[in-house]
């Protein structure tokens, strides 16, 4: 143990000062959304930024590199809760590319653990590859006894790609001696004849991964010698802070301590005194801190993909809360205080609060209702599992509640367990890659196919030269032809074909922005461009028919871009821009863009928000955009590196790949300042006007602008107007007294809707009330834990499910105590009301199952409240039908109950 005890704070500080002082670079962190990255997830590990730099595809800033990089792993969530293990954590990382390797990489790890951080020597042990003779006699030269250095296979010290390719190589790791110095075996086996030793005992903390990329693996798993040696090295920020701080595990060290005091005060609860209280407590902390800094990088929650991670662990966050009895939301004042720990060293963490605690308090609110529902339906399958005599729930079932109700399947598995019933994970999973096939059904055209990824790369070109910008028709040779998915020679007339030219003026679809459109043709051949793509991230590939002629391999086409199209397209484009910078300044800082339609005839903007805009904000925003287009701002493009646009203020995009040389769109920077591949005008005043049209919420935390510029604006502007005139001229009054008159007219109507609904409950309460026969009657009793309860069942003339709803509100005041199904035909739908009176639907029965059950006798689906709610279904002829079977339908759910 460390002299003196160092915050964490200036341990982080004190890794990277000297690495600076060995002339690395400092760079900050980079997102945990990985940038250009389509086969992660989320940020794995410190040296995911710098995947293109480890493989040689780019050049980096500098050849030595240091950082601390905020990291998350998903596949320990269901482990967060004992004493060491974390979703989000930070790596503290020195990079070489091309430089140094191993004898300089392991001797100032040395050194700083032992000169700087003064750990205790003899505490430190050595892992290396079984293979790596080389690494083994760089610790020997370095003073490290042999006794403490141990050799382990692949699994403990070979470093995969992060993903599905990248760099990889050796590695050989430092780790701390946690036990008792006086007593101390040799490596292998203890005083027992116990496996002792670093990767096998708890005895040892494994704190810092020196790892030697030397391969680049394919997609294939084949591995190839870099052009250059590299160093990648991570050390375990809440573990070295735990050492030098003398803590028992990561969650008593000051990383942790204010949000575990937190969540302790908030539950009323002491930590430190009951192992099931203190796991409960630091699961909460973990999730709502990891949960904060996925929200501040944008991720919103969902139910695919990076979404998914972050709803799950807010929602485990939450199930753990209720254990300890919290139960006003707790996440958003756990992102308060992250925000306020850690926003100096990620001020996206301060930047973004405001959005993150509405994020989280929304998903809060949200899961509450989710549980609510889930619970109840997962109770009736364990019901009914536990009646047949069933040893487990089926996994259909089981992934129908994820999908339909959003119930975790972690949940489920874990509720089922302690009624007793198993859970196939093999059968789950089978279910889950079904609902996933579905899911990628109505995907882009392009899939994850590797035999066409090869077919396109078998072409020579990795990226066709773009001439776009500069011009819209060029000359141009025939490098390849597809037909069918297999390449060809040559394409006659009334083909479709895929044409790949040697360089092309047409956009492929990238970044939101829609493919050209136009003509290929020569003296011999003319072909029709519908749409140009760029599968797999690389080349532009023409979709064609052959009009007239033939073309072959080695053709030269004239390519003619259809240019009034791209026109639009370039209006709304940088109108796309303009909308992003009037937002982020009206709206706030958090806004970020997470999806864009860039289409001639309208554009179409996805971003981060909770709220739907204000109708003030959508008239600002709007007003903001038209602004900037009167002012006719000149479009600036730059070419510049990634790192200095990013540092420069520029805003790049999850999901869209940079290269290390990046194009830049400026529109009166910093205002508008993006890093963007897309076709757009000269200047603002080519917008012509800017019409928001429509907003919707497209998910949690995510909404959706559509909107119109140019001539498109102003045919909408038009349609507009000449509805007003003639709705002035149907109602004879002139267009500024339009509102009034709708506004009389409206109260008209409301006044003779209301003397139709009391004629309408008049009659409706002379149907149901007595024994009389104009009511279609299926009454009967359910026998229920040895009583009796009435159900009244009866077809009813209602125009509307109001007035269903409040026939059933008389007849279930009537009876007292019991059941209400109503049924009727309304705008031409069958409809079914359910209604149980309060002393039954207080956990005994409830009538959204009830109404669920009778509706499904004919092929529908509902639900609701305890209380009261509604199913319909689509044959309005088999309304009787259902009632008919009412009886049927309410025994089988609860009839064995009695």
């Amino acid at each position: 143990m460390p002299d003196t005890l160092m915050t964490a704070d200036e341990i982080r500080e004190t890794f990277l000062s000297y690495f600076e002082a060995r002339d690395h670079l400092r760079l900050p962190s980079a997102s945990l959304i990985p940038a250009g990255d389509p086969t992660l997830l989320l940020t794995t590990a410190g040296m995911v930024p710098f995947k293109r730099y480890f493989s040689g595809e780019l050049t980096p800033p500098n050849r030595r590199i240091t950082t601390v990089q905020k990291s998350f792993r998903t596949t320990d969530i269901e482990e967060v809760g004992d004493v060491s293990h974390l979703t989000l954590f930070e790596m503290l990382g020195n990079f070489s590319f091309g430089d140094y390797f191993k004898l300089e990489s392991c001797e100032w790890a040395l050194d700083l653990c032992l000169n700087v951080f003064n750990l205790e020597p003899e505490r430190i042990y050595a892992t290396i590859h079984t293979i790596d003779d080389e690494a083994e006699q760089v610790w020997l030269d370095l003073g490290i006894p042999p006794d403490r250095i141990s050799r382990l296979g692949d699994e403990d010290n070979w470093w995969g790609p992060a993903g599905e390719e990248g760099a990889c190589g050796p590695c050989s790791e430092l780790n701390y001696y946690l036990g008792d110095l006086s007593d101390i075996p040799p490596v292998g086996h203890d005083s027992r004849g116990k496996s002792w030793g670093p990767g096998i005992s708890d005895d040892f903390l494994e704190f810092y991964n020196l790892v030697f990329t030397q391969f680049n693996r394919d997609r294939d798993g084949n591995d190839t010698m870099l052009p250059s040696k590299n160093i990648d090295t991570g050390m375990g920020f809440e573990r070295i802070v735990q050492i030098l701080q003398g803590k028992s595990n990561v969650y008593e060290t000051d990383v942790f301590s204010p949000l575990i005091n937190l969540v302790a005060t908030t539950a009323g609860v002491e930590y430190g005194l009951n192992d099931e209280t203190d796991r409960a407590i630091r699961v909460v902390a973990e999730h709502g801190r990891s949960a904060t800094f996925l929200i501040s990088d944008g991720v919103v929650p969902g139910n695919t993909g990076r979404g998914y991670v972050l709803r799950r662990v807010i929602r485990r966050g939450m199930l753990f809360g209720r254990e300890l009895g919290i139960a006003e939301p707790l996440l958003p004042s756990i992102a308060n205080s992250v925000a306020e720990s850690m926003s100096h060293v990620y001020p996206e963490l301060r930047d973004n609060l405001s959005f993150t605690q509405q994020v989280l308090g929304q998903e809060e609110t949200s899961f509450e209702t989710t549980l609510e529902q889930g619970s109840r339906r997962l109770n009736n399958l364990i019901d009914r599992a536990k009646a047949s005599g069933a040893s487990q729930i089926d996994a259909a079932d089981i992934v129908q509640l994820y999908d339909s109700h959003g119930f975790p399947i972690e949940m489920t598995v874990e509720m089922s367990a302690d009624n007793g019933l198993d859970a196939d994970s093999n059968a789950i999973e089978e279910e889950m890659e079904a609902l996933r096939r579905r899911s990628r059904a109505a995907a882009n055209v392009f899939s994850e196919d590797a035999d066409a990824d090869a077919l396109y790369r078998s072409f020579g070109v990795e990226d066709v030269n773009f001439l776009g910008y500069r011009t819209l028709t060029a000359d141009s040779e025939v490098i390849g032809l597809v037909v069918n998915g297999d390449s060809v020679r040559e394409a006659m007339a009334g083909d479709k074909v895929e044409v790949i030219l040697a360089e092309t003026p047409f956009y492929a679809a990238r970044g939101g922005q829609i493919g050209d459109t136009g003509w290929l043709r020569n003296d011999l051949a003319v072909l029709q461009v519908a749409d140009c793509q760029a599968p797999f991230g690389h080349m532009n590939v023409h979709y064609c028919t052959v009009v007239s002629g033939r073309v072959a391999i080695g053709d030269i086409l004239t390519a003619d871009v259809d240019g009034e199209r791209r026109e639009k397209i370039r209006r709304n484009h940088t109108a796309t821009h303009l909308v992003h910078a009037a937002l982020r300044e009206i709206v706030g800082s958090h806004v970020r863009q997470s999806g864009s339609l860039v289409a001639p005839d309208y554009l179409r903007f996805d971003f981060t928000h909770i709220d739907s805009l204000s109708p003030e904000q959508v008239t600002e925003t709007q007003d903001r955009v038209n602004l900037a287009i009167r002012q006719n701002l000149p479009v600036e493009v730059h070419w510049t590196t990634y790192s200095k646009a990013v540092d420069g203020g520029a805003l790049a995009f999850f999901g869209d790949t940079y290269e290390h040389e990046v194009r830049t769109i400026k529109i009166d920077a910093p205002w508008s300042y993006e890093l963007c591949g897309g076709t757009h005008m000269n200047s603002t005043g080519g917008i012509g006007v800017f019409l928001m049209v429509s907003q919707s919420s497209i998910g949690s935390g995510i909404r959706r602008i559509e909107a119109l510029t140019g001539i498109g604006a102003e045919q909408s502007v038009a349609a507009r107007f000449e509805l007003v005139d003639k709705l002035s001229s149907r109602l004879r009054v002139a267009p500024d007294a339009l509102l009034e008159r709708v506004d009389a007219l409206t109260e008209e109507l409301d006044q003779a809707t209301r003397r139709a609904e009391r004629l309408e409950e008049q009659l409706l309460r002379t149907t149901v009330q007595g024994d009389g026969d104009t009511a279609t009657k299926h009454d009967f009793d359910l026998r229920l834990n040895g009583n009796v309860v009435p159900v009244r069942v009866r077809m009813v003339p209602a125009s509307n499910v109001n007035a269903m709803r409040r026939t059933g509100d008389l007849l279930r005041d009537q009876i007292g105590s019991g059941i209400v199904i109503l049924g009727s035909v309304v705008s031409e739908r069958p409809v079914v009301v359910a209604m149980v009176s309060k002393d039954l639907a207080n956990g005994t029965l409830h009538a959204g199952d009830i109404a669920k059950a009778v509706a499904a006798t004919i092929g529908g689906g509902g639900g609701g409240s305890a209380e009261t709610a509604q199913a319909g279904a689509k044959d309005p002829s088999r309304i009787n039908e259902a009632l008919a079977k009412t009886e049927q339908a309410v025994n089988h759910l609860y009839g064995e109950r009695g």
